[in-house]
């Protein structure tokens, strides 16, 4: 099952840059009905779950794949894949950051498949695209509110790659790691 998982949102995050967020309701059902085929669901689907927690079971596995990682591995533990970044990546990384502001249930689950690794190398990856980085920095902030999390983060690179910016956020989020 897990390559059909992959497939399925590895083929909805390549597709146009220009892509705007949040995806169609029929392409997130589709990816999170392959995962919840995997095994995490016990027999149930998108349908059975309430749209916000489908959108961020989605944005999370998009996250995954734009870090080069397989969305359909236990956890990640770094690029397996060819990275990239377009809107809906773009998407995601804000949809993720506002649930994780909005809710501990979210803040609780991020590092779970590795998700501080995952910021971290989109960070990486993408130093040069101050949005990406910007909402990367969000998304570390949000995250750190829970205790556990400031520690898993804090064992990335994070810390180093956004401590030479200047601006607001990776800021905020050197301070969130401290």
């Amino acid at each position: 099952m897990a390559g059909s998982r992959a497939q399925c949102c590895t083929q909805l995050s390549r597709q146009s840059p220009a892509m705007s967020w949040p995806p169609d309701g029929a392409k997130i059902e589709e990816c999170v009905n392959k995962i919840l085929q995997g095994g995490k669901g016990k027999g149930k689907g998108a349908a059975d779950m309430p749209p916000d927690v489908a959108l961020t079971m989605y944005a999370a596995h998009l996250l995954v794949r734009a870090a080069g990682g397989d969305d359909g591995a236990a956890t990640f533990e770094g690029p397996v894949g060819t990275p990239f970044m377009n809107d809906e990546v773009m998407g995601a990384l804000g949809h993720l950051a506002e649930r994780a502001e909005e809710s501990e249930a979210t803040r609780e689950k991020l590092c779970a498949r590795g998700m501080e690794k995952v910021v971290d190398h989109l960070v990486q990856q993408n130093m040069a695209n101050d949005d990406a980085v910007d909402r990367c920095s969000r998304l570390v902030v949000a995250a750190c509110v829970h205790p556990p999390n400031k520690e898993r983060f804090g064992e990335t690179s994070l810390r180093s790659s956004l401590q030479p910016l200047e601006r607001e956020l990776p800021k905020a989020a050197v301070a969130a790691l401290s």
